[in-house]
């Protein structure tokens, strides 16, 4: 799968006029394989013993690439660390309000369109669950 991901990724850079670096292979393929929602310094810190070179600015400015070019997603929280994601097809989240752990949900929200197109043209519409997670349940008894 990641495999796959990594070559419909190579596909979308090439056709968005971006070219394929080292360094935003490196950052794709770290955020593709994980199942969490890493934040630009956790990046950072997997990586910068794996690329040369590579500083924290780099890998914020490969985000932002990234995302203009619809290759990843910032993934909303409730704290100050913005996440994010290399599944981008339609799909929610489950934030831990405790620990801040994140969890994609194949869920897709059913939304009253007209409502919507009554502001403007949706473009994408997603629906983030704010809860506490079994472990930091589990916790507090």
């Amino acid at each position: 799968m990641l495999k796959d991901r990594v070559e419909e990724f190579k596909r979308r850079v090439k056709a968005s006029g971006l070219k394929i670096t080292p360094q935003r292979l490196a950052v794709y393929k770290e955020i593709a394989s994980r199942q969490d929602h890493p934040s630009a310094e956790e990046l950072y810190e997997r990586l910068k013993d794996k690329i040369e070179g590579i500083s924290l600015t780099t890998v914020y400015r490969t985000l932002a690439s990234l995302e203009k070019a619809g290759l990843v997603q910032r993934v909303p929280t409730l704290k100050d660390k913005v996440r994010y994601d290399a599944r981008v097809e339609p799909h929610s989240h489950f934030v831990c309000i405790k620990c801040g752990k994140i969890v994609d949900l194949d869920l897709i929200p059913e939304v009253d369109r007209s409502k919507i197109e009554e502001l403007g043209e949706p473009v994408s519409c997603t629906l983030m669950c704010y809860g506490i997670c079994r472990e930091c349940k589990g916790e507090e008894t």
